[in-house]
């Protein structure tokens, strides 16, 4: 996903839903699960989703310095995807 730019991406997430329960309940979230703007996509359908992505495609938003990795699974799902460390 481009800087406020559009592009290809899982740019939709409920972020200040998580916020709210993070100041409110002490719960800080260790990822955000996001979702790509396929067709059906009460936002809009974002014009740079590949036909190939399935309209409800998600991946986890990993707190720096954590990366999500692909676990095994469904590879349209945040589910199959891991937030951890990068080795070098």
């Amino acid at each position: 996903m481009g800087h406020v730019s559009g592009g290809p991406a899982t740019d939709q997430y409920a972020g200040l839903n998580v916020l709210i329960d993070w100041v409110e309940a002490g719960r800080a979230p260790s990822s955000i699960v996001a979702q790509a703007r396929g067709p059906g996509n009460p936002a809009g359908v974002n014009a740079d989703v590949p036909a190939t992505w399935a309209p409800n495609r998600s991946r986890p938003l990993c707190a720096y310095p954590l990366i999500a990795f692909y676990k095994g699974g469904d590879p349209e799902s945040a589910a199959s995807f891991a937030c951890e460390k990068a080795s070098n």
